[in-house]
């Protein structure tokens, strides 16, 4: 199946732990970055002065093989499920060195108005370009 998405990224030194392996952290912040350039990759950006933000509600991660300094590694979003207020983006990261899956993670955000301080539906453009880009509706 093909990505909704990918991005190539490198391990820093400064991003592992005492092993020399990538901190477990670390692969959430390689899924939010994959995110953001995936957003831009719109014409849309993150910037709380719109008024809506994306917390996250829930973040998972099952890690299958180690990544370690200097090596490539690539962000796949495979699946984007869009409901009423959230937004749950499914990711794979693979080792492009030794093509092997690194790991499978999950992220829920949640579309959040700064003036009412409550959730809120997904902003109408939000919704259309993540369905133009096969995004699938929420089931109940």
């Amino acid at each position: 199946m093909q990505p909704i998405f990918s991005k190539k990224y490198r391990v820093y030194w400064s991003e592992t732990d005492a092993a020399q392996i990538m901190h477990f952290s670390n692969f959430f912040r390689a899924c939010e970055r994959t995110e953001e350039d995936f957003w831009q990759s719109m014409g849309l950006k993150f910037d709380p002065s719109l008024g809506v933000i994306f917390p996250r509600a829930h973040a998972s991660c099952d890690y299958h093989s180690p990544l370690h300094p200097g090596d490539t590694y690539r962000v796949d979003i495979t699946r984007i499920i869009v409901g009423r207020t959230s937004i749950t983006y499914y990711f794979q990261i693979y080792n492009e060195d030794k093509n092997k899956l690194s790991a499978e993670c999950r992220i829920v955000a949640v579309a959040y108005s700064t003036t009412e301080k409550k959730p809120i539906p997904i902003p109408g453009q939000v919704r259309q370009l993540l369905y133009e880009r096969g995004a699938e509706e929420k089931t109940p």
